[in-house]
């Protein structure tokens, strides 16, 4: 038996595609629940945004800074940044009010992301 040589790429496929060659396998996948996106409780999304204007507010206070926009932006990365750390490092902030747990939480958040930006910035 001879063994065929190897050819090149295949120029017929590097032409563009309308769609993808059967058996194409894409890494990312997205989809949609509809059903989860009509039970999202529009309440507790504008109470969410409602802590992260307040904890923004308030670490503009503490640290400087001004614009609604910013408070709102910052107040609600600070709620999950704030969330990360303190659990990482294991800190009980005592509060046992779940609404002013939220807002201190986030506005520790909002500060650390406040004082990261004025030192990279």
């Amino acid at each position: 038996m001879t063994k065929k040589p190897k050819r090149g790429p295949d120029r017929s496929r590097t032409q563009s595609k309308p769609a993808d060659p059967p058996g194409f396998r894409s890494p990312v996948r997205i989809s949609i629940d509809r059903e989860a996106l009509a039970a999202l409780d529009k309440r507790a999304i504008a109470a969410q945004v409602g802590v992260g204007a307040v904890a923004g507010w308030l670490a503009s206070w503490l640290v400087g800074g001004s614009g609604l926009l910013q408070y709102v932006i910052t107040g609600l990365a600070g709620s999950f940044i704030g969330g990360f750390l303190l659990e990482r490092l294991g800190i009980d902030l005592g509060v046992r009010n779940p609404l002013i747990h939220r807002i201190a939480t986030a506005t520790l958040g909002a500060m650390v992301i406040v004082l990261l930006a004025r030192i990279i910035g």
